[in-house]
């Protein structure tokens, strides 16, 4: 699953981080940034973020051509699908809706529609956290969760990242997450409020060791291409460019990261794990005291047959 995110770049920096070349075009180009709606709600740069917060999300402007000079855009959406069908306050719906099941997601009363009518979008994060549930413990340790970086780049230290964007090589700086999700815009009373769902599937063999869930990563640029393509690719062709990625990587952080107030960068700072280091020294300890009591015996074998 994924419950928490990270993006500590700026609105600028995530325009910059999700330049591509359009087909007609021999450079990289920047999507247009609509900020409209969303009941005043706006994106804050963030080393935590939590469901009912909003984030950039990157959307065909298909629907939005009026507005939009570019064929990709980024919008500020909350993390939470609003159903269509619910009236008042959208924050009384009762329902969780910050994942959707791959493997419901053509049959949902919720979220069906959405994918029949082009609600595709991709979510844009630095990394996401997860909490090892496969060991029994009274502390859930959490991970942080990112793409492989360039050689040198630290995702747990800025100071480390190129963050350059020329329209001849494009974006050089911190590698980002495109996470597969759905989006839908609600409306109420005239509040206007545009919201998505992080698409989730059973994890493979490079994160089911931390949880049996994870996010839907497009990790090429056909991935991306053809989910956000919705006057060309249809729901079922796209749905079959989503597996599971194994091009991940991760590190141990502080349970500070548990709280949803805090959002500084200490939230997805490396953990030593001592844990770890203990465990491996013990098994590797109990390997030598095995091996020093076999050769104990194999000796004594030796003598008695002396």
């Amino acid at each position: 699953m994924c419950g928490r995110t990270g993006l500590s770049l700026n609105k600028e920096q995530v325009q910059s981080a999700c330049g591509y070349k359009p087909n007609d075009r021999n450079v990289y180009v920047k999507p247009d940034w609509l900020p409209e709606h969303n009941d005043g709600k706006n994106f804050v740069p963030s080393y935590n973020i939590a469901p009912t917060e909003v984030t950039p999300v990157l959307i065909s402007s298909s629907k939005f051509k009026h507005t939009a000079k570019t064929n990709r855009v980024l919008k500020p959406m909350m993390w939470g699908i609003i159903p269509s069908w619910h009236k008042g306050d959208y924050k009384n719906h009762n329902l969780s809706t910050n994942n959707c099941r791959i493997e419901n997601i053509k049959s949902s009363k919720l979220y069906g529609p959405l994918l029949a009518c082009g609600g595709r979008c991709i979510i844009i994060a630095e990394g996401f956290y997860e909490w090892q549930t496969t060991f029994k413990s009274r502390v859930k340790q959490p991970f942080y969760i990112y793409a492989p970086q360039d050689e040198n780049v630290k995702v747990d230290d800025p100071t480390t990242w190129n963050n350059e964007f020329t329209e001849g090589r494009g974006w050089k700086g911190i590698k980002l997450l495109h996470m597969a999700g759905l989006y839908h815009a609600w409306q109420n009373e005239g509040t206007i409020i545009y919201s998505y769902s992080v698409i989730t599937m059973d994890s493979n063999n490079a994160l089911d060791w931390l949880h049996h869930r994870m996010p839907a990563i497009l990790d090429n640029q056909e991935q991306i291409e053809a989910w956000l393509d919705i006057d060309n690719v249809n729901a079922d062709i796209a749905l079959s460019y989503l597996k599971p990625t194994m091009l991940l990587t991760w590190h141990q952080v502080s349970t500070f990261v548990n709280s949803s107030r805090n959002k500084s960068d200490n939230c997805n700072k490396r953990l030593e794990s001592k844990t770890t280091q203990k465990t491996l020294t013990a098994f590797f300890g109990k390997s030598e005291k095995r091996k020093s009591n076999e050769e104990t015996k194999e000796d004594s074998k030796k003598i008695k047959k002396e």
